[in-house]
């Protein structure tokens, strides 16, 4: 299922039947302004599959950094993890 998308005005006038939409009916919706994607809404079981992707991938990024490491002495491999997850936080993918 593709997600809908709405204006704002419509979402405000609209935002009990869109909760249960998303909620009951597995809908997305991409909240707009001036034709903008702003938001999104979806259900909660689908931001916790959301968030449940997100740690997976981190861990896998941490597990490849742990194995790159190797013999690295342990104060420079927390450096290095330290300005990695850093860089993730910059890019809004942490």
């Amino acid at each position: 299922m593709s997600a809908l998308e709405i204006g704002v005005a419509q979402a405000k006038s609209s935002f009990s039947e869109i909760m249960g939409r998303a909620a009951y009916g597995g809908q997305q919706f991409i909240i707009q302004r001036r034709g903008k994607p702003l938001a999104v809404v979806i259900g909660m079981a689908e931001y916790e599959e959301f968030l449940a992707f997100r740690r997976a991938r981190r861990l896998m990024r941490f597990r490849r950094l742990r194995e790159a490491a190797g013999d690295m002495p342990e104060d420079e491999a927390l450096a290095l993890a330290q300005a990695v997850a850093e860089d993730v936080r910059h890019q809004g993918t942490a």
